[in-house]
């Protein structure tokens, strides 16, 4: 006995158009911001101890401290 379609049960293929037409802009998702002024000297600051820490532990793990 072959199994009836349910009508509220999804076919084959997309339920919705997703595609944009031919020659239409896609919309961006990440777009390119500009950082701030203190978010960039955040950064920056967090980039710095990191470089420091990483060198600490590096010295330290080869046995050479300073």
């Amino acid at each position: 006995m072959a199994k009836r379609r349910d009508e509220d049960a999804p076919i084959a293929g997309p339920q919705e158009q997703t595609e944009a037409a031919y020659g239409a802009q896609p919309r961006r998702r990440g777009a390119y911001q500009r950082q701030s002024v203190g978010e960039a000297i955040a950064k920056s600051l967090i980039r710095s101890i990191a470089s420091s820490l990483g060198r600490i532990l590096a010295r330290a793990i080869t046995g050479r401290m300073r």
